[in-house]
């Protein structure tokens, strides 16, 4: 349940993201209408050119709580703080919003980076197949791997 100062329309919307904050401290909530709703205040107090016409104000709360529903809310207020203090020209969408809360908190083991190596030399080998014209092997290539290939393997004797 929110505090009484919470409901007060504040004036200033980094007050009201602060009193917010306090009274949530330390609860895992998920962002919903209301953390959209301070999210969007706070970026349009610190981008001057992040308006949202009347019209469209129900829509993008419903798409940015879709996007960030599985954030905490003081996750999402901390990751949005850090975007606002690097990312000067623009306000940060919530797909940055949702990257910036899922990779500052998770460090990968060493056998998830060896994974993720594999998987993109797998990816390089899959496009240079795909996009290299790949003709057949030199002459002096072929006559090796034809003598390895009688080499290993003995015909049939039945």
């Amino acid at each position: 349940m929110r505090k009484a100062c919470c409901r007060l329309p504040f004036q200033n919307p980094r007050k009201q993201a602060a009193c917010w904050t306090v009274h949530y401290r330390g609860r895992w909530r998920a962002l919903d209408r209301v953390g959209v709703t301070l999210l969007l205040k706070y970026l349009s107090a610190a981008y001057r050119s992040f308006r949202i016409d009347e019209d469209e104000v129900e829509g993008v709360i419903r798409v940015w709580a879709d996007i960030l529903q599985d954030i905490p809310t003081e996750t999402a207020m901390a990751a949005t703080r850090r975007l606002c203090r690097t990312k000067t020209d623009f306000a940060p969408s919530p797909g940055e919003i949702y990257q910036a809360c899922t990779d500052s908190g998770t460090e990968l083991t060493v056998y998830q980076i060896q994974k993720q190596e594999q998987q993109a030399r797998v990816l390089e080998l899959q496009e240079y197949h795909e996009t290299e014209e790949v003709g057949p092997a030199p002459d002096f290539v072929q006559k090796r791997i034809d003598a390895i290939f009688r080499s290993k393997v003995k015909p049939d004797e039945s």
